[in-house]
């Protein structure tokens, strides 16, 4: 072990000496938020973003502001920090902010592959291909996201990279808390892993699982899926999702959240400059969501649809009327009536 510990300062040392280059610097953010209108639908309880309003309930909101900096060192070794405030981060009832970002990145620690440690996202949104490929976050989130069923960043390490030059073939694999944001720790870690492979041109799949025990032989584990085409101005895609909780703790049946998510975008028009900029798009997406698949007679099972044209007067600039809509149904013999959640929005975003 102490020889092994020995190369690895000997190649980190090598690294440094031969590659004084400056330093440099990168910043970036976004931001997006909404106008709302409640078009239908009661405050019933349910988890979803707009439930919890009354119909006619009107406002703005600014769901997500994200600064992010970047400090490269020199062409293997970087650092990256980042804040964010959302619209469920609040101090005293007051718009506030959190540290989502806090990692080293070791580059070409092997070919194609980086070695990183700290807080990060994980494989299930940012780093795997499920939101590159949707790329409407800020209209919303993917469907394991939007639902729960995994954070969006955790603390430990991670190695993410291309099995090949042309990155046609890629990985990633995680060790984290399983906290999210939390800097709680236990004995029980939680392990992440992804595949991801470009076929045909413009096709991609990717299959990604993750697994984490817990106390008194409690476990779950994440099965998650994704197929699409995506090509310079379209795309398709379809993302299932399933996950299995063991609740052995207190005898109750295991919990099996499943899901399948189907999203589309068409260009209308674009500009006829040499990137053949985008002007207008329009999508279409369409969840469904049952909370327990292992209960059919308990719960409600959620269709969830959003439907919105894009419109982008200036590049990273998007101004986006969109209707968002979830219906429920009973799974019970009693088919209690819980209204549909309609909203009308103009989502506004920009990076920078």
């Amino acid at each position: 072990m102490k020889k092994f510990l020995l190369a690895i300062l000997c190649l980190i040392s090598v690294s440094i000496v031969t590659a004084q280059e400056k330093p440099k610097d990168k910043f970036n953010g976004i931001l997006f938020g909404d106008y709302f209108y409640k078009i239908s639908g009661d405050s019933s309880g349910s988890s979803g973003q707009y439930s919890p309003y009354n119909k006619d309930v009107q406002g703005f909101m600014i769901r997500r502001t994200r600064f992010h900096y970047e400090h490269i060192f020199n062409d293997d070794f970087s650092g990256n920090i980042g804040f964010e405030s959302n619209d469920i981060t609040k101090l005293d009832n007051k718009v506030s902010f959190i540290m989502y970002d806090a990692n080293l990145e070791w580059k070409n620690v092997v070919p194609y592959s980086s070695f990183l440690f700290g807080l990060m996202p994980t494989p299930a949104y940012v780093w795997g291909q499920a939101e590159k490929m949707y790329g409407y976050r800020p209209v919303e989130k993917t469907i394991a996201d939007k639902n729960g069923l995994e954070a969006a960043v955790d603390i430990g390490v991670m190695m993410k990279g291309n099995f090949d030059k042309e990155s046609k073939y890629g990985y990633l694999v995680m060790i984290g808390n399983g906290k999210g944001l939390s800097p709680a720790v236990s004995r029980y870690l939680k392990y992440y892993g992804s595949l991801y492979a470009k076929i045909y041109g413009d096709f991609l799949v990717e299959g990604f699982f993750d697994y984490q025990a817990g106390a008194n032989d409690m476990y779950r584990y994440t099965v998650k899926g994704l197929a699409g085409y995506k090509n310079k101005h379209n795309e398709f895609t379809i993302e299932p999702v399933l996950q299995y909780r063991n609740n052995a703790d207190n005898g109750v049946a295991p919990v099996n959240p499943f899901g399948v998510s189907v999203h589309a975008k068409y260009n209308l028009s674009r500009k006829t400059d040499k990137d053949e900029s985008e002007v207008v798009n329009a999508f279409a997406r369409y969840d469904y969501f049952d909370p327990n698949s292992n209960n059919g007679s308990v719960g409600f099972r959620e269709n969830f649809i959003n439907v919105g044209i894009d419109i982008i007067p200036i590049k990273n600039f998007h101004i986006i009327p969109n209707l968002w809509m979830t219906s429920y149904k009973d799974k019970s013999p009693a088919n209690i009536e819980r209204k549909s959640d309609v909203v009308g929005r103009i989502t506004f975003w920009f990076a920078y």
